[in-house]
């Protein structure tokens, strides 16, 4: 299967039942940020892998992350509305209330706390998610259109 097929497939509309994966990437955003800041007693071993990482780290990983979560959005509605501009603004809109109920969410987690920066941080990552979205359709849309240019006409009799 060549890029160009591949990007033809891509184009159509994707199922309803895409929404799955936005929300499943908020999930697992939920999840790392009920991750204690501290170690407890009674921590998970998963936990450690996330304890050596410094904070620095942490807070520039907040732009992949809501970059993945704001194309997820951006794809999965598509599927439910028709306006392009729509679902662009829904997708921003939930992938930065997403990361603003997060940050709330983290100020109740043991040794955690919200933090102005990493709200910031959640929004570059949502611009950043929404331009790479907004670029690959582009490529996508003319990849489809030059597979649909070079398929054989039916020729009528």
């Amino acid at each position: 299967m060549n890029l160009s097929t591949l990007a033809a497939r891509y184009a159509q509309t994707p199922p309803k039942i895409c929404v799955a994966l936005p929300l499943l990437i908020m999930g697992i955003l939920f999840w790392l940020s009920a991750i204690p800041g501290t170690r407890l007693p009674n921590s998970p071993a998963l936990y450690g892998l996330f304890y050596w990482m410094p904070p620095a780290l942490q807070n520039i990983l907040h732009v992949p992350a809501f970059a993945a979560l704001a194309w997820a959005w951006r794809w999965a509605l598509s599927g439910w509305v028709r306006s392009k501009t729509a679902v662009t603004l829904f997708a921003i809109g939930l992938s930065v209330t997403c990361g603003i109920l997060d940050e709330w969410h983290q100020s109740f987690v043991p040794g955690r706390y919200a933090s102005v920066v990493d709200v910031i941080f959640d929004i570059a990552g949502v611009a950043l998610g929404i331009w790479l979205a907004a670029r690959a359709s582009r490529y996508v849309a003319s990849s489809a259109a030059t597979v649909a240019a070079r398929a054989p006409q039916a020729r009528p009799r």
